[in-house]
C-alpha cells in the first residue's frame, strides 16, 4: 500500500477507484491533460484558499482536516472571450440569448459613442482571446486561458449539452444545473499531484539533508527547505498577481459587469487529490528547478512557459521515480537518486548514428518497466485483462504522450520512437538546472542533467545508462565516448557556451 500525502480515507464520491494506477502514483494522471493545464491547475491550487474563510491563498500550506481548495470558476469572463468561437453545436440558445445580452451590459458600461463601443467590445475580446490556452474541439465553458494571471486562472466546469437540450430551458438560471464542476476530464488532477508534492516536501524542512549528502547533490546543499518554499511563494504570487495589473482590472470589470451569468457552484469547494507520501527526492529537485526559473530576469509568459515545460518533464520524472520504487529489478545508477536513466540523441541524428539507436532501446526499457511494475502491483489482486487495460491509461500510456508533446520522445506518429533532445529542451534543463547567472564547466552540467533527470549526456553517464538497462553490458564492450559535439553546437546556438579553450567549455545561464 503506497503511503499517501494528505493522509487520510477518501470517502463517497471522492474515494479511489479501483486503479492500480492511481494507487502506486497519485490521484491522478490522465491522458486528457494537456500540458497548459498541468500549470494551469498546479497554479490554481496555488492561488486559492484552501480554508473557506479565504485562507492560505498563493500558499502550499495545507490545514489539517479535509484537503479541500476554493477555486474560482471565471464564467462571465469565459463567456465573453470564448462563446464566439466555441464548438457550433454545444452552443445552446439560451446561451446565445445570455451571449447577446451581456455584450449589450457591457456596451452600457463602456463610455464613447456607439463606434467607439464597439471598438472596445472588439479590442477586449481579442485581448482575452490572445491569452487562450487550450479550445480544440471543446465548448465555450471548458476552453481553458493560459495562465499568464491570477485572473486568468479557472477551474474546470463541464457543459452537460445532450441533458440540457432534452429539458426545457429558456433562460440562463435555467441552465445553471447542467454545469459541472467534479468531472475532471480537463483539469484532471494532474496539476494537483504536482502541488501535493511541493505540500509535502514544504511540510519536511529536514528532507534535503539526507539527500544533499551526496556528491551529486553538492549544487543544492544551500537550498534549505523553508527558504525555497517563501522564495517560491512570493515570487510566484508576484508574478501571478503584479505582471499585468491593466489585463487583471480588466477581467475583474467583466467578472462584475456580467456577474450574473455565473452560479454558485462554479465557486464551490474541490476536493484534493493525493500524491505518494515517498516523493520527496523528485519533489526536492523539481522545487529547486523552479526556484531557478522564478528567480531569472526572464518576462512572465517566458517563465510560465519554462515551468510548463518542466511541469510535463517532472510528471515523466515522478512516474519513472515512483515505478522504479515497485519494480522487481534492483539495477542503480550511481550518480542519480531516480535509480533509472534516459539516453538521449540528437533530434536530427540520422538511423544509423549509434546514439539514436541507443535512445531508441532506453525508451522501450522505461517503458518496460512502466508497464511491468502495473502487473507487479496488480499481483494478488481481482485486476483482470481490461482493468491494466485501463490501468496503462493512467501510468504506462501518459509517459509516451506527455514526452512527445514536449518532444522528448520523437517523432509523434510512426516508428523508431526514440528520446531525444531538442533546443527548447536543452534551454530548459539550463534554466533550471543552473541558478541565473550561473557558469558551470560543460561536465558539471552532464553531471547535473543526469542527477536531476537521468539524462545521460557525457561519457561517465552514458555508461552508467548502459550498465543500469543491460546489467551484463562492460565498459570495454563498447566506444562509449559520448557523441556530445550536438549537445555542445545546440548550446553554443543558443548562447549559452563560452568555450575558453578546446578543452574546456562553460555552460552559462544569463538569464
Amino acid at each position: 500500500m503506497v503511503e499517501r500525502y494528505p493522509s487520510g480515507e477518501l470517502q463517497g464520491r471522492y474515494q479511489d477507484p479501483d486503479n492500480v494506477a492511481i494507487k502506486l502514483y497519485g490521484r491522478r494522471f490522465h491522458k486528457d491533460q494537456t500540458p497548459v493545464e498541468y500549470l494551469a491547475e498546479f497554479l490554481l491550487v496555488f492561488t486559492s484558499a484552501k480554508v473557506s474563510q479565504g485562507e492560505n491563498e498563493f500558499s502550499f500550506n495545507l490545514p489539517s482536516g479535509p484537503a479541500v481548495y476554493w477555486p474560482k470558476g471565471h464564467m462571465p469572463l469565459k463567456l465573453f472571450t470564448f462563446f464566439p468561437t466555441s464548438k457550433l453545436e454545444t452552443r445552446h440558445p439560451v446561451h446565445q440569448q445570455s451571449y447577446i445580452q451581456a455584450i449589450e451590459q457591457l456596451r452600457h458600461q463602456i463610455e464613447g459613442s456607439g463606434i467607439d463601443k464597439e471598438d472596445a467590445i472588439t479590442l477586449l475580446q481579442s485581448l482575452f482571446s490572445g491569452f487562450v490556452g487550450v479550445s480544440k474541439n471543446r465548448t465555450w465553458v471548458t476552453h481553458s486561458f493560459l495562465p499568464a494571471t491570477s485572473e486568468l486562472l479557472a477551474r474546470e466546469i463541464d457543459w452537460k449539452h445532450s441533458e440540457a437540450v432534452r429539458n426545457p430551458i429558456r433562460v440562463w438560471d435555467d441552465t445553471t444545473e447542467y454545469f459541472a464542476t467534479d468531472r475532471h476530464n480537463f483539469m484532471a488532477r494532474g496539476g494537483e499531484v504536482l502541488f501535493l508534492q511541493l505540500s509535502n516536501l514544504f511540510s519536511q524542512p529536514l528532507m534535503h539533508i539526507t539527500m544533499c549528502e551526496r556528491k551529486e547533490y553538492k549544487h543544492l546543499q544551500e537550498r534549505s527547505i523553508p527558504d525555497l518554499k517563501e522564495r517560491i511563494e512570493v515570487k510566484l504570487k508576484q508574478e501571478l498577481t503584479s505582471s499585468a495589473p491593466a489585463l487583471d482590472a480588466l477581467g475583474r470589470f467583466i467578472e462584475t459587469t456580467l456577474s450574473e451569468y455565473d452560479f454558485d457552484g462554479s465557486n464551490k469547494q474541490s476536493h484534493l487529490g493525493w500524491a505518494p507520501a515517498e516523493s520527496l527526492p523528485e519533489a526536492f529537485l523539481f522545487a529547486c528547478e523552479i526556484d531557478n526559473i522564478i528567480g531569472s530576469s526572464l518576462g512572465t509568459l517566458e517563465k510560465f512557459e519554462l515551468i510548463r515545460q518542466l511541469c510535463c518533464l517532472h510528471v515523466l520524472r515522478s512516474l519513472c521515480f515512483q515505478a522504479k520504487r515497485y519494480d522487481l529489478n534492483e539495477n542503480i545508477t550511481p550518480g542519480f537518486v531516480g535509480n533509472y536513466a534516459w539516453i538521449v540523441s540528437d533530434i536530427s541524428a540520422p538511423r544509423s548514428d549509434p546514439t539514436r539507436m541507443l535512445a531508441q532501446k532506453s525508451l522501450l526499457q522505461i517503458e518496460g518497466m512502466l508497464f511491468r511494475v502495473l502487473r507487479i502491483m496488480a499481483n494478488g489482486t481481482q485486476a483482470g485483462h481490461e482493468q491494466l487495460n485501463e490501468a496503462d491509461k493512467h501510468g504506462f500510456h501518459i509517459f509516451r504522450k506527455v514526452a512527445k508533446e514536449i518532444e522528448l520522445v520523437v517523432p509523434r506518429k510512426g516508428q523508431g520512437a526514440r528520446f531525444a533532445l531538442t533546443p527548447q529542451l536543452l534551454r530548459l534543463l539550463v534554466a533550471t538546472l543552473l541558478s541565473p547567472n550561473e557558469k558551470v564547466r560543460l561536465t558539471e552540467f552532464y553531471d547535473r542533467a543526469f542527477a536531476h533527470y537521468g539524462i545521460a549526456l557525457g561519457e561517465r553517464q552514458l555508461a552508467t545508462a548502459l550498465r543500469w538497462g543491460s546489467p551484463e553490458y562492460q565498459s570495454n564492450d563498447y566506444a562509449v565516448a559520448a557523441q556530445t559535439a550536438w549537445v555542445e553546437e545546440a548550446l553554443r546556438q543558443g548562447g549559452l557556451l563560452v568555450e575558453l579553450s578546446d578543452a574546456v567549455s562553460i555552460v552559462h545561464n544569463p538569464s
